[in-house]
């Protein structure tokens, strides 16, 4: 941060200027009476640094049908956020993240990924971003408290979690959300459309554009179909397109991803010559791998086959094996010869570490005089102090934001001292029993609106007599701030335990219903036969549970919800060459079957291309200001990986 940033910054915080201001037409209920807006606090640490809510950022909860079919029925609350353009002349048309899943949730991520990937929209742009039905602090409406507080002893410690007790668990859930009167058909990727254009015309945007990421390419897609009013460009990254069979093919991604280090091989001549037949010996390699793996030894694990798998896969995940790929067929070749050398190096994050001053100065040594290199040692020192001191920096501003949101809210320190007092008491009683049947009471507080009531019952229900009048006393004094305090640490670390599960039931509840049968486990088994990298199929374990705990859902998908589809609409289309999430022959065809739109791949990117490098966000950035021109896309040919060739004999 520069000190213009935080002098700001800080200003804007101690000013605590009213969201009426920054924000009129939210602030004032919303632009659309059939989808009224309210105003809520942003999660806690969810704001960038550098900027303010209220002022910069705005968070709230848009109102709209759970079935956009009978708009007089039952209604649902969407979390979103708005985060305001760099500009005092931004042009009127917002980008509107749509985040991955089904499931998912991006509003208390505003802080990790909206603002890292997106800040560059906002030089000229508001960006909108929102927690789909089922979805982040969204899912709420279909998620079971009940059952989840049942099980919370089993959530915690998730090796008494078995596949037996998830099923059983699911089944239980699924009936606990019908029971309560929620109609789940309606959590589908067609209403989820509808969201999208409600929440636009809710918080007053005319025209807007989109991007979307994994399953957010699905609903951006469904916009373009079902919502395109206001629809002006649209991006797809890491496609997931209605057309593809998804669960069936799930491992059709990582064969295109070994498939490309293949064919990019083989395209580079001293890497052909170096590695000829490269395809071949991914398969020796992993036959060699299942049966006879390279013993552990070295402080390091047996390499496997399941290894080989990871070798491709976890180039997919940001920041887990940067720029790997120019090691591939050096690895392999060691594997097939029993070592691993390259690889114990690229696993250790040896072949990726920062280089010091000194090595940066290296190649130049000789070509620097004394005082040159003094001078470049000086600069060289000072950028990386300097990315340290906005590290700290950026954690300063949050802390004091926080502090500042607490002030305000007029709480003071008797949340704390009343969790502690009362952990100590259920601690005291040695009795198994009570702890657990104290963490289920205390879980099924966490839907509920903070409550003195509520936390009497809970001391009265289980802290021993003796213990009773101190924790009480400190009630009594606790302020509605303090209640509120409390009720939110305990909603946070129950969260933290749901979370896999809320997130499976955010899956399960729209892939499920409008998936199945379009996805079938005979087509899955039938796909994985034809594999041409066959060792994949014994990493699928978790697509057949999926195929399982699907049978506890009425499959209902909206008619021609798996065609194809097309739009005059301009759009972009995004994939990555190590994404082994999504399928980059999908994203070709859905590019094609558009009708205004083209493809681009991205060497060295993984699930969401944007993640990975500076060249897909800044051909994403020309995209969406000018739709219809031609785009420079030569960055694309740096990314191509430098391959590492075997040492000379």
């Amino acid at each position: 941060m520069t000190p213009e940033q935080i002098i700001t910054v800080v200003g804007w915080l101690l000013s605590a200027d009213p969201v009426s201001e920054a924000f009129p037409v939210i602030a004032s209920g919303g632009a659309d009476p059939r989808y009224p807006v309210i105003v809520e606090a942003c999660p806690a640490n969810a704001v960038p640094p550098t900027d303010v809510e209220g002022k910069t950022v705005v968070c709230g909860r848009v109102s709209v049908p759970e079935n956009h079919d009978k708009p007089d029925g039952n209604r649902i609350e969407l979390a979103f956020a708005v985060l305001k353009a760099h500009t005092l002349s931004p042009v009127p048309d917002p980008v509107i993240y749509l985040h991955g899943g089904p499931g998912g949730g991006t509003v208390r991520e505003l802080a990790s990924i909206v603002h890292p990937l997106f800040d560059g929209y906002r030089s000229r742009r508001d960006v909108v971003t929102f927690d789909q039905r089922a979805a982040g602090i969204s899912s709420d409406v279909v998620t079971c408290f009940n059952t989840l507080g049942g099980n919370i002893f089993e959530l915690f410690v998730p090796t008494e979690f078995t596949d037996e007790k998830q099923a059983g668990f699911m089944q239980s859930c699924v009936k606990e959300v019908t029971d309560s009167g929620r109609d789940i058909t309606a959590y589908n990727t067609r209403q989820n459309a509808l969201d999208v254009r409600a929440l636009m015309q809710a918080i007053g945007y005319q025209d807007y554009n989109i991007y979307g990421v994994s399953y957010g390419t699905t609903l951006g897609l469904e916009v373009m179909r079902s919502a395109p009013e206001g629809l002006r460009s649209v991006i797809l990254d890491s496609v997931s397109p209605p057309q593809a069979k998804v669960y069936v093919e799930n491992s059709k991604p990582t064969q295109e991803a070994i498939q490309a280090v293949v064919d990019q091989c083989a395209a580079d001549e001293a890497c052909n010559k170096s590695y000829p037949e490269l395809g071949p010996l991914v398969l020796r390699v992993a036959d060699r791998l299942q049966k006879e793996p390279i013993p552990a030894s070295r402080g390091k694990p047996e390499v496997t086959v399941m290894t080989l798998i990871e070798l491709f896969a976890k180039r997919n995940e940001a920041g887990a094996l940067p720029n790997a790929t120019r090691y591939i067929p050096l690895i392999l070749t060691e594997w097939e010869r029993g070592e691993s050398t390259t690889w114990d190096l690229l696993s250790s994050g040896a072949t990726n570490a920062t280089p010091s001053t000194e090595q940066r100065l290296a190649p130049f040594a000789d070509k620097l005089t004394a005082d040159q290199k003094a001078v470049a040692r000086l600069l060289l020192e000072g950028a990386s102090n300097e990315a340290r001191e906005d590290s700290a920096q950026y954690v300063g501003v949050q802390a004091f934001t926080q502090s500042l949101k607490e002030r305000s809210a007029g709480g003071a320190d008797f949340a704390d001292r009343f969790s502690d007092m009362l952990e100590r008491a259920i601690i005291a009683t040695h009795s198994k029993d009570e702890m657990l049947g104290f963490l289920r009471s205390v879980a099924a507080l966490v839907p509920l609106p903070p409550s003195k009531q509520a936390l009497r019952d809970l001391v009265n229900a289980h802290v021993p007599a003796l213990d009773q009048p101190s924790i009480l006393a400190v009630l009594e004094v606790m302020s509605d701030a303090d209640v509120a305090a409390f009720f939110a640490e305990i909603s946070g670390q129950a969260r933290t335990a749901f979370a896999g599960m809320v997130g499976a039931m955010d899956l399960f509840i729209v892939a499920c219903q409008e998936s199945v049968p379009f996805n079938s486990r005979e087509g899955f088994d039938a796909f994985n036969a034809s594999l041409t990298y066959p060792f994949l199929g014994l990493d699928v374990d978790d697509q057949i549970q999926m195929f399982e705990i699907c049978k506890l859902f009425i499959p209902l998908p909206e008619s021609g919800h798996h065609a194809a589809v097309t739009s005059p609409i301009p759009a972009l289309v995004l994939y990555g060459l190590n994404d082994t999430q999504t399928s980059s022959a999908d994203a070709k065809d859905t590019a094609q079957k558009l009708g205004n739109a083209r493809a681009l791949g991205f060497p060295e990117a993984g699930h969401g291309s944007l993640i990975f490098s500076q060249c897909a966000k800044d051909i994403g950035l020309a995209f969406i200001e000018q739709p219809g021109a031609n785009l420079a896309t030569g960055c694309i040919e740096s990314l191509k990986p430098k391959w590492v060739l075997p040492p000379s004999k």
